[in-house]
């Protein structure tokens, strides 16, 4: 009877010390890395960008092209603070031909393992725009 109820004893502290209610998967920092698409609701947009950490610091690069052009690259800056996430990105038009840089400025957040949404800074004056990427 004594070892029945060690072995109890001992399945309700393991039970104990695992947390069936809270996330499998908790957002943090380190989730940032990794390659990330942005959702469109318009056919033939692309915006696909492989990020880095070192620390609290982002950094990475990627791929965009408008619906019917121009396409080109994304070089992205920026910083992650828990699960508050800045990028300043930066498009280089390549295709069809070279063209000037433009920037935008994202904030915004990791909802979970694989969703970031915020919005953009798009202009002058500033036009704000919601986004969200998925991991890809």
């Amino acid at each position: 009877m004594r070892s029945a109820k060690s072995v109890l004893l001992l399945a309700l502290v393991v039970a104990g010390c695992s947390d069936p209610v809270g996330p499998t998967n908790p957002v943090g920092p380190t989730n940032i890395v990794g390659k990330w698409d942005q959702d469109f609701s318009i056919p033939g947009n692309l915006f696909e960008m492989d990020l880095t950490l070192s620390g609290s610091i982002i950094s990475g690069g990627g791929n965009w092209c408008g619906e019917a052009g121009p396409c080109g690259i994304v070089t992205v800056a920026g910083t992650i603070n828990g699960d508050a996430v800045q990028l300043d990105l930066t498009y280089t038009p390549q295709v069809p031909i070279p063209g000037p840089m433009s920037t935008q400025h994202f904030e915004g957040q990791l909802t979970s393992r694989n969703v970031l949404k915020g919005s953009v800074g798009v202009g002058t004056p500033v036009f704000t725009q919601d986004v969200s990427f998925h991991r890809a």
